[in-house]
Protein backbone atom coordinates (compact mmCIF):
# COMPACT_ATOMS: atom_id res chain seq x y z
CA UNK A 1 0.00 0.00 0.00
CA UNK A 2 1.11 3.56 -0.59
CA UNK A 3 0.45 5.93 2.06
CA UNK A 4 -0.33 9.88 1.81
CA UNK A 5 2.56 10.13 4.93
CA UNK A 6 4.40 8.28 7.17
CA UNK A 7 5.90 9.14 10.38
CA UNK A 8 8.82 6.97 11.06
CA UNK A 9 11.67 6.93 13.70
CA UNK A 10 9.50 8.41 16.50
CA UNK A 11 8.63 7.21 19.81
CA UNK A 12 4.91 6.33 19.92
CA UNK A 13 3.03 6.86 23.01
CA UNK A 14 -0.55 5.82 24.05
CA UNK A 15 -2.14 5.35 27.91
CA UNK A 16 -0.87 1.76 27.83
CA UNK A 17 2.97 2.09 26.85
CA UNK A 18 5.20 3.10 24.21
CA UNK A 19 7.16 1.77 21.44
CA UNK A 20 9.48 2.70 18.28
CA UNK A 21 7.08 2.57 15.02
CA UNK A 22 5.97 3.77 12.24
CA UNK A 23 2.27 5.21 11.76
CA UNK A 24 1.09 5.30 7.23
CA UNK A 25 -1.58 8.04 6.62
CA UNK A 26 -3.96 7.33 4.50
CA UNK A 27 -7.15 9.45 3.47
CA UNK A 28 -6.65 11.46 6.34
CA UNK A 29 -7.07 8.07 8.81
CA UNK A 30 -4.46 6.18 10.16
CA UNK A 31 -4.14 2.86 7.68
CA UNK A 32 -0.88 1.39 8.88
CA UNK A 33 0.92 0.62 12.55
CA UNK A 34 3.61 -1.22 12.99
CA UNK A 35 6.69 -1.12 15.37
CA UNK A 36 9.45 -1.35 12.13
CA UNK A 37 9.27 0.44 8.88
CA UNK A 38 8.27 -2.05 6.09
CA UNK A 39 8.72 -1.59 2.02
CA UNK A 40 5.96 1.02 2.16
CA UNK A 41 5.71 4.52 -0.21
CA UNK A 42 4.43 7.53 0.84
CA UNK A 43 4.16 10.86 -1.22
CA UNK A 44 5.54 12.66 2.33
CA UNK A 45 7.97 11.20 5.11
CA UNK A 46 8.26 12.79 7.91
CA UNK A 47 10.97 12.09 10.79
CA UNK A 48 10.15 11.78 14.32
CA UNK A 49 13.92 10.72 15.07
CA UNK A 50 14.16 11.35 18.93
CA UNK A 51 10.87 12.72 19.32
CA UNK A 52 7.35 11.52 20.88
CA UNK A 53 4.38 10.93 19.03
CA UNK A 54 1.39 11.35 21.28
CA UNK A 55 -2.36 11.58 19.76
CA UNK A 56 -3.68 14.96 19.63
CA UNK A 57 -4.45 16.54 22.46
CA UNK A 58 -8.83 17.16 22.73
CA UNK A 59 -9.34 19.82 24.97
CA UNK A 60 -13.03 19.62 25.60
CA UNK A 61 -12.94 22.90 27.79
CA UNK A 62 -13.07 26.25 25.46
CA UNK A 63 -14.32 29.36 26.16
CA UNK A 64 -13.82 30.99 22.30
CA UNK A 65 -16.24 33.95 22.78
CA UNK A 66 -17.25 33.38 19.57
CA UNK A 67 -19.93 34.05 18.57
CA UNK A 68 -20.79 37.41 20.60
CA UNK A 69 -17.64 38.49 22.06
CA UNK A 70 -15.19 38.31 19.38
CA UNK A 71 -13.15 41.55 20.76
CA UNK A 72 -11.94 38.77 23.36
CA UNK A 73 -10.95 35.77 21.35
CA UNK A 74 -12.75 34.26 18.16
CA UNK A 75 -12.47 30.83 16.17
CA UNK A 76 -9.27 31.82 14.05
CA UNK A 77 -6.96 32.35 16.61
CA UNK A 78 -8.46 30.06 19.57
CA UNK A 79 -7.98 27.17 17.38
CA UNK A 80 -5.06 28.67 15.86
CA UNK A 81 -3.75 28.75 19.41
CA UNK A 82 -5.17 24.87 19.94
CA UNK A 83 -2.90 23.65 17.17
CA UNK A 84 0.35 25.50 18.03
CA UNK A 85 -0.47 23.61 21.60
CA UNK A 86 -0.98 20.04 20.24
CA UNK A 87 -4.64 20.12 20.45
CA UNK A 88 -6.22 18.70 17.69
CA UNK A 89 -10.09 18.45 18.44
CA UNK A 90 -11.58 21.36 21.16
CA UNK A 91 -15.10 21.73 21.95
CA UNK A 92 -16.61 25.26 22.79
CA UNK A 93 -18.52 26.02 25.85
CA UNK A 94 -21.76 27.32 25.55
CA UNK A 95 -21.65 30.15 27.12
CA UNK A 96 -21.78 32.58 23.86
CA UNK A 97 -24.64 35.07 22.64
CA UNK A 98 -26.58 33.36 21.87
CA UNK A 99 -26.03 31.24 24.80
CA UNK A 100 -26.47 27.24 23.66
CA UNK A 101 -29.55 26.57 25.25
CA UNK A 102 -31.81 24.70 22.39
CA UNK A 103 -31.69 23.28 19.43
CA UNK A 104 -31.97 26.83 17.07
CA UNK A 105 -29.06 28.01 19.41
CA UNK A 106 -27.28 25.25 19.01
CA UNK A 107 -27.36 25.30 15.08
CA UNK A 108 -26.75 28.96 15.05
CA UNK A 109 -23.23 28.54 17.00
CA UNK A 110 -22.51 25.56 14.19
CA UNK A 111 -23.21 28.24 11.22
CA UNK A 112 -21.30 30.89 13.00
CA UNK A 113 -17.92 27.94 13.15
CA UNK A 114 -18.49 27.00 9.91
CA UNK A 115 -15.52 26.78 7.24
CA UNK A 116 -13.31 29.26 10.12
CA UNK A 117 -11.55 26.70 12.29
CA UNK A 118 -8.14 24.85 12.10
CA UNK A 119 -8.82 21.80 13.98
CA UNK A 120 -11.59 19.82 14.59
CA UNK A 121 -14.45 20.74 17.08
CA UNK A 122 -16.78 20.05 18.80
CA UNK A 123 -19.61 22.31 20.62
CA UNK A 124 -21.58 21.60 24.57
CA UNK A 125 -24.82 22.15 24.74
CA UNK A 126 -25.83 24.06 28.43
CA UNK A 127 -28.56 23.79 30.82
CA UNK A 128 -30.13 26.88 32.82
CA UNK A 129 -33.02 27.17 35.10
CA UNK A 130 -35.03 28.57 31.93
CA UNK A 131 -34.68 25.36 29.36
CA UNK A 132 -35.25 22.69 31.58
CA UNK A 133 -38.15 21.76 28.83
CA UNK A 134 -35.31 22.07 26.41
CA UNK A 135 -32.76 19.96 27.99
CA UNK A 136 -33.66 16.16 26.00
CA UNK A 137 -34.58 17.65 22.60
CA UNK A 138 -30.93 19.50 22.99
CA UNK A 139 -29.43 16.39 24.01
CA UNK A 140 -30.81 13.66 21.75
CA UNK A 141 -31.41 16.31 18.00
CA UNK A 142 -27.98 17.79 18.08
CA UNK A 143 -24.48 16.29 18.36
CA UNK A 144 -23.67 18.28 22.02
CA UNK A 145 -20.94 16.56 23.43
CA UNK A 146 -22.51 17.28 27.12
CA UNK A 147 -24.44 19.37 29.02
CA UNK A 148 -22.84 22.28 30.76
CA UNK A 149 -24.32 23.99 33.89
CA UNK A 150 -23.13 26.65 36.80
CA UNK A 151 -24.20 26.15 40.46
CA UNK A 152 -23.15 29.58 41.05
CA UNK A 153 -23.43 33.17 39.26
CA UNK A 154 -20.98 32.80 35.95
CA UNK A 155 -22.07 35.14 33.66
CA UNK A 156 -25.75 36.86 33.19
CA UNK A 157 -25.71 35.17 29.21
CA UNK A 158 -26.14 32.19 31.06
CA UNK A 159 -27.94 32.07 34.54
CA UNK A 160 -26.70 29.18 37.35
CA UNK A 161 -29.25 25.75 37.87
CA UNK A 162 -30.70 26.21 41.22
CA UNK A 163 -30.60 22.66 43.20
CA UNK A 164 -34.36 21.74 41.66
CA UNK A 165 -33.44 22.85 38.20
CA UNK A 166 -29.89 20.68 38.56
CA UNK A 167 -31.78 17.52 39.85
CA UNK A 168 -34.69 17.90 37.05
CA UNK A 169 -31.65 18.32 34.28
CA UNK A 170 -29.60 15.17 35.45
CA UNK A 171 -33.62 13.19 35.51
CA UNK A 172 -33.59 13.83 32.20
CA UNK A 173 -30.69 13.01 31.35
CA UNK A 174 -30.02 9.93 33.15
CA UNK A 175 -32.98 8.41 30.54
CA UNK A 176 -30.74 8.76 27.40
CA UNK A 177 -26.86 8.21 28.95
CA UNK A 178 -26.39 11.96 28.66
CA UNK A 179 -23.65 13.76 30.01
CA UNK A 180 -23.64 16.60 32.70
CA UNK A 181 -20.69 18.66 33.03
CA UNK A 182 -21.17 21.01 36.29
CA UNK A 183 -18.67 24.07 37.65
CA UNK A 184 -19.25 22.80 40.76
CA UNK A 185 -19.41 25.64 43.79
CA UNK A 186 -21.57 26.87 46.58
CA UNK A 187 -23.06 30.42 45.10
CA UNK A 188 -24.57 31.10 48.74
CA UNK A 189 -21.32 30.59 50.32
CA UNK A 190 -19.40 32.79 47.90
CA UNK A 191 -21.85 35.84 48.10
CA UNK A 192 -21.05 35.47 52.16
CA UNK A 193 -17.54 35.80 51.52
CA UNK A 194 -17.49 38.07 48.99
CA UNK A 195 -19.48 40.51 51.27
CA UNK A 196 -17.53 40.24 54.26
CA UNK A 197 -14.48 40.63 52.17
CA UNK A 198 -16.08 44.00 50.49
CA UNK A 199 -17.45 44.98 54.19
CA UNK A 200 -13.83 45.06 55.67
CA UNK A 201 -12.83 47.24 52.65
CA UNK A 202 -10.62 44.77 50.88
CA UNK A 203 -10.14 45.26 47.10
CA UNK A 204 -6.50 43.22 46.41
CA UNK A 205 -6.28 40.48 44.39
CA UNK A 206 -6.40 38.39 47.61
CA UNK A 207 -9.37 39.00 48.82
CA UNK A 208 -11.23 37.47 45.73
CA UNK A 209 -8.84 33.95 46.33
CA UNK A 210 -10.07 34.25 49.80
CA UNK A 211 -13.98 34.58 48.78
CA UNK A 212 -14.07 31.84 47.07
CA UNK A 213 -12.96 28.77 49.86
CA UNK A 214 -12.64 25.39 49.19
CA UNK A 215 -15.56 23.81 51.39
CA UNK A 216 -17.54 26.17 48.61
CA UNK A 217 -16.01 24.04 45.81
CA UNK A 218 -16.38 20.30 48.34
CA UNK A 219 -19.78 21.04 49.28
CA UNK A 220 -20.98 21.74 46.04
CA UNK A 221 -19.31 18.55 44.52
CA UNK A 222 -20.84 16.54 47.56
CA UNK A 223 -24.52 17.95 46.81
CA UNK A 224 -24.38 16.91 43.17
CA UNK A 225 -22.99 13.63 43.99
CA UNK A 226 -25.77 13.02 45.93
CA UNK A 227 -27.87 13.87 42.97
CA UNK A 228 -26.47 11.90 40.88
CA UNK A 229 -26.94 8.87 43.55
CA UNK A 230 -30.34 9.47 42.98
CA UNK A 231 -31.14 10.02 39.64
CA UNK A 232 -28.42 7.59 38.44
CA UNK A 233 -26.90 10.63 36.08
CA UNK A 234 -23.34 11.09 35.07
CA UNK A 235 -21.49 14.30 35.16
CA UNK A 236 -18.08 15.53 34.82
CA UNK A 237 -17.17 17.71 37.68
CA UNK A 238 -15.12 20.94 36.10
CA UNK A 239 -11.87 22.46 36.57
CA UNK A 240 -11.49 21.03 40.16
CA UNK A 241 -8.84 22.63 42.20
CA UNK A 242 -8.40 20.45 45.19
CA UNK A 243 -7.01 17.32 45.95
CA UNK A 244 -10.03 16.96 48.48
CA UNK A 245 -12.35 17.50 45.91
CA UNK A 246 -10.63 14.85 43.94
CA UNK A 247 -10.99 12.45 46.84
CA UNK A 248 -14.38 12.54 46.74
CA UNK A 249 -14.68 11.89 44.00
CA UNK A 250 -12.94 9.27 43.86
CA UNK A 251 -15.22 7.98 46.94
CA UNK A 252 -17.64 8.33 45.29
CA UNK A 253 -16.92 6.21 42.12
CA UNK A 254 -15.97 3.21 44.37
CA UNK A 255 -19.04 2.60 45.61
CA UNK A 256 -21.02 2.97 41.72
CA UNK A 257 -21.82 6.68 41.65
CA UNK A 258 -20.97 7.62 37.48
CA UNK A 259 -18.79 10.98 38.58
CA UNK A 260 -15.38 11.82 37.24
CA UNK A 261 -13.39 14.78 37.79
CA UNK A 262 -11.57 17.08 35.33
CA UNK A 263 -8.73 20.02 35.77
CA UNK A 264 -6.74 22.61 34.28
CA UNK A 265 -3.42 23.41 33.63
CA UNK A 266 -3.20 26.70 36.15
CA UNK A 267 -4.08 23.63 38.99
CA UNK A 268 -0.88 22.42 38.44
CA UNK A 269 1.35 25.85 37.73
CA UNK A 270 -0.22 28.82 40.29
CA UNK A 271 -0.99 29.43 44.08
CA UNK A 272 -3.01 31.91 45.63
CA UNK A 273 -0.41 33.89 46.59
CA UNK A 274 0.38 34.65 42.98
CA UNK A 275 -2.65 36.51 42.84
CA UNK A 276 -0.88 39.34 44.74
CA UNK A 277 1.99 39.62 41.66
CA UNK A 278 -0.64 38.99 38.80
CA UNK A 279 -3.60 40.39 40.21
CA UNK A 280 -6.68 40.35 37.56
CA UNK A 281 -4.03 38.85 35.06
CA UNK A 282 -4.80 35.29 37.48
CA UNK A 283 -8.51 35.92 38.38
CA UNK A 284 -10.50 32.96 37.64
CA UNK A 285 -12.66 30.49 39.54
CA UNK A 286 -12.62 28.67 40.88
CA UNK A 287 -9.47 29.59 42.58
CA UNK A 288 -6.30 28.02 42.72
CA UNK A 289 -5.24 26.76 46.31
CA UNK A 290 -1.98 26.65 48.66
CA UNK A 291 1.73 25.13 47.29
CA UNK A 292 0.97 21.57 49.52
CA UNK A 293 -2.08 21.36 47.47
CA UNK A 294 -0.23 22.14 43.73
CA UNK A 295 1.83 19.06 44.37
CA UNK A 296 -0.98 17.08 45.82
CA UNK A 297 -2.30 17.33 42.42
CA UNK A 298 0.78 16.49 40.67
CA UNK A 299 0.28 13.36 42.64
CA UNK A 300 -3.21 12.61 42.56
CA UNK A 301 -3.02 13.05 38.51
CA UNK A 302 -0.41 10.30 38.26
CA UNK A 303 -2.40 8.20 40.41
CA UNK A 304 -5.62 8.12 38.38
CA UNK A 305 -8.02 10.68 40.53
CA UNK A 306 -8.38 12.85 37.63
CA UNK A 307 -10.01 11.57 33.92
CA UNK A 308 -9.27 14.57 31.73
CA UNK A 309 -7.22 17.97 31.50
CA UNK A 310 -9.03 20.81 29.82
CA UNK A 311 -7.80 24.35 29.57
CA UNK A 312 -10.35 26.64 30.67
CA UNK A 313 -9.23 29.11 28.32
CA UNK A 314 -11.41 32.15 28.53
CA UNK A 315 -9.67 35.25 27.34
CA UNK A 316 -11.13 38.79 28.07
CA UNK A 317 -9.11 41.77 26.92
CA UNK A 318 -6.60 43.58 28.49
CA UNK A 319 -8.43 46.65 28.84
CA UNK A 320 -10.83 44.27 30.73
CA UNK A 321 -8.09 43.01 32.88
CA UNK A 322 -6.82 45.77 33.85
CA UNK A 323 -9.58 47.76 35.66
CA UNK A 324 -9.21 45.08 38.64
CA UNK A 325 -5.65 46.38 38.96
CA UNK A 326 -6.90 49.05 41.58
CA UNK A 327 -10.29 46.68 42.57
CA UNK A 328 -10.01 43.14 41.86
CA UNK A 329 -14.04 43.02 42.03
CA UNK A 330 -14.06 45.01 38.76
CA UNK A 331 -12.28 42.65 36.58
CA UNK A 332 -14.19 39.53 34.76
CA UNK A 333 -13.02 35.76 35.11
CA UNK A 334 -10.81 33.96 32.78
CA UNK A 335 -7.52 33.63 31.58
CA UNK A 336 -6.29 32.07 28.42
CA UNK A 337 -4.86 28.66 28.47
CA UNK A 338 -5.21 26.53 25.37
CA UNK A 339 -1.98 26.83 23.94
CA UNK A 340 0.30 26.01 26.86
CA UNK A 341 -1.90 22.94 28.20
CA UNK A 342 0.23 20.27 26.79
CA UNK A 343 3.25 22.27 27.82
CA UNK A 344 2.45 22.32 31.53
CA UNK A 345 2.00 18.93 31.54
CA UNK A 346 5.32 18.18 30.08
CA UNK A 347 6.88 19.95 31.64
CA UNK A 348 5.88 17.70 34.62
CA UNK A 349 6.74 14.58 33.00
CA UNK A 350 10.61 16.30 32.65
CA UNK A 351 10.15 17.48 36.34
CA UNK A 352 9.44 13.31 37.51
CA UNK A 353 5.74 14.73 38.94
CA UNK A 354 3.54 12.21 36.41
CA UNK A 355 4.35 10.01 33.58
CA UNK A 356 3.80 10.27 29.81
CA UNK A 357 1.32 7.79 29.23
CA UNK A 358 -0.95 9.41 32.18
CA UNK A 359 -0.91 12.78 30.17
CA UNK A 360 -1.88 11.05 26.75
CA UNK A 361 -4.46 9.14 28.62
CA UNK A 362 -5.86 12.67 30.49
CA UNK A 363 -5.41 14.43 27.57
CA UNK A 364 -6.30 12.55 24.74
CA UNK A 365 -8.00 8.53 25.50
CA UNK A 366 -10.38 10.05 28.45
CA UNK A 367 -11.60 13.13 26.79
CA UNK A 368 -12.60 10.83 23.53
CA UNK A 369 -14.23 8.34 25.37
CA UNK A 370 -15.98 10.58 27.81
CA UNK A 371 -17.37 13.12 25.39
CA UNK A 372 -18.25 9.87 22.30
CA UNK A 373 -15.83 11.22 20.25
CA UNK A 374 -13.83 7.53 20.47
CA UNK A 375 -12.58 5.80 18.80
CA UNK A 376 -12.80 8.37 15.99
CA UNK A 377 -10.32 10.45 18.08
CA UNK A 378 -7.91 9.64 20.99
CA UNK A 379 -6.08 6.94 20.10
CA UNK A 380 -3.36 5.72 17.46
CA UNK A 381 -5.24 2.87 16.11
CA UNK A 382 -6.46 1.85 12.31
CA UNK A 383 -9.43 3.53 11.59
CA UNK A 384 -9.21 6.68 13.49
CA UNK A 385 -8.48 9.86 11.85
CA UNK A 386 -4.69 10.95 11.83
CA UNK A 387 -5.01 13.35 14.79
CA UNK A 388 -1.25 13.19 15.83
CA UNK A 389 1.03 15.63 17.35
CA UNK A 390 4.88 15.12 18.11
CA UNK A 391 6.71 16.77 20.68
CA UNK A 392 9.71 17.62 21.90
CA UNK A 393 10.90 16.67 25.79
CA UNK A 394 14.06 18.28 25.50
CA UNK A 395 12.74 21.44 24.09
CA UNK A 396 12.48 24.58 26.66
CA UNK A 397 11.51 27.89 26.16
CA UNK A 398 10.08 31.02 27.56
CA UNK A 399 6.08 31.21 26.61
CA UNK A 400 5.89 34.75 25.04
CA UNK A 401 3.56 36.97 23.56
CA UNK A 402 5.34 36.25 20.24
CA UNK A 403 4.71 32.36 20.41
CA UNK A 404 1.36 33.23 21.21
CA UNK A 405 -1.41 32.75 18.54
CA UNK A 406 -4.81 33.79 20.77
CA UNK A 407 -6.48 37.13 19.77
CA UNK A 408 -5.43 37.77 23.99
CA UNK A 409 -2.03 39.98 24.17
CA UNK A 410 -1.66 39.15 27.42
CA UNK A 411 -1.51 35.55 29.54
CA UNK A 412 -0.21 34.56 33.04
CA UNK A 413 2.01 32.14 31.75
CA UNK A 414 3.98 34.83 29.64
CA UNK A 415 7.50 34.53 30.83
CA UNK A 416 7.10 31.33 32.78
CA UNK A 417 10.27 28.43 30.98
CA UNK A 418 8.64 25.18 29.96
CA UNK A 419 10.48 22.12 28.91
CA UNK A 420 8.59 19.84 26.37
CA UNK A 421 6.46 21.46 23.42
CA UNK A 422 4.78 20.16 20.57
CA UNK A 423 6.67 20.91 17.42
CA UNK A 424 4.35 19.57 14.95
CA UNK A 425 0.38 18.90 14.88
CA UNK A 426 -1.45 16.80 12.32
CA UNK A 427 -5.14 17.28 12.31
CA UNK A 428 -6.78 13.94 9.90
CA UNK A 429 -3.41 13.61 8.80
CA UNK A 430 -2.71 17.26 7.49
CA UNK A 431 0.03 19.31 9.62
CA UNK A 432 -1.95 22.18 10.67
CA UNK A 433 1.26 22.70 13.03
CA UNK A 434 4.84 22.96 12.55
CA UNK A 435 7.91 24.99 14.43
CA UNK A 436 5.70 28.63 15.58
CA UNK A 437 3.60 28.40 11.99
CA UNK A 438 -0.09 27.49 11.11
CA UNK A 439 0.06 25.94 7.78
CA UNK A 440 -3.73 25.60 6.75
CA UNK A 441 -5.98 28.25 5.86
CA UNK A 442 -9.18 28.63 8.63
CA UNK A 443 -11.17 26.33 7.37
CA UNK A 444 -9.27 23.36 7.82
CA UNK A 445 -11.06 21.80 11.12
CA UNK A 446 -14.48 19.98 10.53
CA UNK A 447 -17.75 20.07 13.50
CA UNK A 448 -17.51 16.74 14.93
CA UNK A 449 -20.49 15.75 16.33
CA UNK A 450 -20.86 13.08 19.81
CA UNK A 451 -20.95 9.63 18.61
CA UNK A 452 -24.49 8.42 19.22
Amino acid sequence: MDFDKLLVNGTIVTPFGRYKGVIGIKNGKIAFLAEQQADYKAAEVIDASGKYILPGVIDGHNHFQDPGFTHREDMEHATAACAAGGTTTAISHPMNDPAIVDIESYKATMEAYAHRSIIDYGIHGGGTAGNIDRIEELWLKTGATSIKMFMCFSVKEFPYVHDGALFAILEQLSKHNGLAILHCENDDLIRLMEKKMQAEGRKDPLAYNLSRPEMAEIEAIRRVIFMLEKTGAQALILHVTSAEGLKEIKKAQQRGVKVWAESCPHYFTFVREDMNKLGPYLKFSPVMRDEENRLEMWRLLNEGYICTIGSDHSPYTREEKEVGEDDIWKAPNGIPGNQIMLSVFLDGVNKGLVSLERIVEVSSYNPAKTYGLYPQKGVIQPGADADLTIVDMNLEKTYTAEISKSKATWSPYFGRKFKGWPIMTLVRGEVVYNNGQIMVEAGHGNYIARQK
